[in-house]
């Protein structure tokens, strides 16, 4: 059995095409050239579908990629088709089954049994369409041992050109590496898809199994960096101590980040010097709000006040932090934003690197998504997927739709483009060397 990966982005990193449809420009090879380095005889295609504003594009490939391998299974998975499978289905025929969240388990067996001529029907964590009906197995349980998932097998894609590009999710800090040190997120956020794809239950590594994996990557790709791309990378206190005292004690002395957006809840003082001692350079918090009233609306349960000082002990021990922010939330008032506004100036002055305030949009999988679709307020086709990537392209144009009962999509955009201003005239003014630091960069 040959198992082969084509990462279509990590083949020409250069490369920038035009899509004729939607907001989306691509990077990478097309589809075109992908098919030119598929094996002939390939039985199973396994497809990620990770993020919604994709959908039109990738629904796109699957069907030229069924033209030419009508008899190849064809399987997609990941966050927007676990969070919308029968849509997906019907929208897109070509697929032949969909892989419902955590797809280690699930993706061993449909290979197995494909290769055995063996139905795949009644397989846990599957959906698919039979005589046009809808069928949806039962879910398969999460994974608890998770050290026991065997470590990526990054041969099978182009890693060099990541690599030697310095190309990262968050802050560059050369030869990056992707890393997970958990699964899963035990918060409900409303505008988040984690409890559909990964559920509420968390589950964390071995720190033996994590930094074994560490100094793997660091003697076979010679990194400098690792970004680890947890939902929620520090929700135990013990344990990120114990893993930054581990990372001392091996002597590994890699520039590390967490870039997704983590809570305050653990980071106090203590957790702070650890992760500073052990070279965390880039540290991002997701506070969504500066609005008490929307916090609780979108069931984030933090407290802002905790969030700040937490933000302040990093800043003091030296690492870089950037915090998220959202505005027009549904049942936002001007208000509401008004308050996350100011909580955006705050944080730069407290010496925050970054405070991007971006719109809110409605995502498949999250609880505030299913309210606007059960209002009529979102219809499933491509304008909407395609209205996803407005913030998703680098460019700083206005939202195509806004799902604020009070405030228009222009009226958000100003606020976005104010706080931006605001923000790094702030960050420049009281902080001048972040100017030449910047030029530098």
């Amino acid at each position: 059995v040959v198992v082969k990966g084509i990462d279509s982005t990590g083949q020409n990193l250069d490369k920038i095409f035009k899509i004729d449809y939607g907001n989306l420009q691509g990077n990478g090879i097309e589809i075109n050239e992908v098919l030119k380095l598929i094996e002939p005889k390939t039985k199973i295609f396994g497809i990620s579908v990770m993020f919604s504003h994709e959908w039109t594009y990738i629904k796109n490939c699957i069907k030229i990629l069924r033209k030419n391998f009508p008899k190849s299974i064809i399987i997609t998975g990941g966050e927007h088709v676990t969070a919308l499978p029968e849509f997906s289905l019907r929208d897109c025929k070509e697929i032949d089954y969909i892989c419902m969240g955590e797809g280690e388990e699930t993706w061993s067996e449909i290979s197995k049994r494909v290769l055995r001529n063996q139905s795949i029907n009644n397989l846990k964590g599957i959906a698919y369409l039979k005589n046009k009906k809808f069928i949806l197995n039962e879910y398969r349980e999460r994974i608890k041992e998770i050290d026991k998932i065997p470590w990526p097998d990054w041969n099978i894609f182009p890693m060099k050109p990541y690599l030697n590009n310095a190309i990262s999710f968050g802050a560059s800090s050369g030869r990056n590496m992707p890393f997970l040190a958990s699964r899963g997120c035990p918060y409900e956020c409303t505008f988040c898809s984690n409890p559909l794809m990964y559920g509420r239950r968390y589950y964390i590594r071995s720190i033996d199994d994590a930094i074994n994996e560490i100094k793997f990557y660091i003697e076979k790709y010679k990194i400098t960096g690792l970004q680890l791309y947890d939902l929620t990378a520090i929700v135990k206190k013990d344990w990120i101590i114990d893993f930054c005292k581990a990372l001392k004690e091996n002597k590994i002395n890699l520039e590390w980040s967490l870039p997704s957006g983590t809570r305050s809840e653990a980071l106090d003082l203590e957790v702070i010097k650890n992760l500073s001692k052990a070279n965390l350079k880039y540290l991002v918090y997701a506070p969504e709000s500066g609005s008490e009233k929307t916090l609780k609306l979108i069931k984030k349960k933090i407290k802002l006040s905790v969030m700040e000082k937490s933000i302040g002990y990093a800043i003091k021990q030296g690492v870089s932090v950037r915090t998220n922010l959202i505005i027009g939330f549904p049942h936002e008032k001007r208000i509401e934003l008004y308050k996350t506004l100011f909580q955006q100036i705050k944080f730069m002055l407290m010496g925050v690197e970054e405070s991007p305030i971006y719109p809110f949009q409605a995502y498949p999988g999250t609880e505030l998504f299913d309210k606007l679709l059960k209002e009529k307020k979102i219809k499933l086709n491509d304008k909407y997927f395609n209205s996803l990537a407005t913030l998703s392209t680098g460019k700083l144009t206005p939202p195509d739709i806004s799902y604020n009962n009070y405030i228009g999509r222009y009226e958000l955009y100003f606020y976005r483009i104010l706080g931006l201003i605001l923000s790094y005239l702030i960050s420049y003014v009281t902080r001048p060397k972040r100017i030449f630091r910047t030029i530098k960069s």
